[in-house]
């Protein structure tokens, strides 16, 4: 069961070990987690923003493999970064290495985790990182995943302005919904809760300003 998975070590550092290890809480899993770098770090504030995930797991399981060499009885072993499992279902096991570090012993380990996950009905990603814009963004909103007190005021009318516009065509952008906040600044991070939860959307791959177009995701329109 997916839910009795623990993490197979815990990350340290030494002067043998390039990990950085960096300890992030999961809202999704209302707990600290353990990662190996920063990269994965990255990778969590992703996943842990999508509604769908219900599941989070580091370093998760261990595959191993005879490496066929001549003479040869020794195997190879690795580990998977992250596990993610959504609420439909689909599991996700993933590696998190960036471009430059992947060599060609590294893709035959990425093709093999590949095909073991396929035996087993999951899905394998490869994450190399986020665009700089992305990565930025979602440090700033990261700021705003606990729900605000206040938000239960706010969320409809939000919501509201949102959708009115986008049935008339118009285009709300950051800048229109901040200007309905009543000084307090409650609103505004309001909004900011909401981007970070997906329930208000905007281009993640473009630098954030008011003029950021806004729009109340489809697959969260009815929630």
């Amino acid at each position: 069961p997916l839910e009795e998975l623990t993490p197979l070590r815990k990350p340290r550092s030494s002067e043998n070990n390039r990990h950085i290890p960096v300890t992030a809480y999961s809202m999704t899993m209302g707990d600290h987690i353990c990662l190996e770098s920063g990269l994965e770090h990255d990778l969590l504030r992703r996943v842990d923003r999508d509604p769908e995930v219900r599941l989070i797991v580091a370093q998760p399981l261990r595959l191993s493999w005879p490496t066929n060499k001549a003479g040869s009885r020794s195997r190879r072993y690795h580990t998977p970064d992250l596990l993610t499992a959504r609420g439909n279902g689909e599991v996700t096991v993933w590696d998190a290495r960036s471009e430059d570090r992947i060599d060609e012993d590294f893709r035959a380990t990425v093709e093999l985790t590949r095909r073991a996950c396929h035996d087993v009905g999951w899905r394998y990603e490869l994450f190399t990182g986020l665009g700089n814009a992305e990565r930025l963004n979602l440090i700033w909103l990261h700021g705003f995943r606990k729900r605000p007190p206040w938000a239960d005021q706010f969320e409809d009318q939000l919501r509201a302005a949102t959708t009115t516009a986008e049935t008339t065509t118009a285009e709300t952008t950051l800048g229109g919904l901040f200007a309905l906040d009543d000084g307090t600044g409650r609103l505004i991070s309001t909004v900011w809760h909401l981007i970070w939860r997906g329930v208000l959307a905007i281009d993640m791959a473009a630098p954030i300003t008011k003029r950021t177009a806004v729009t109340v995701a489809k697959e969260r329109a009815n929630v």
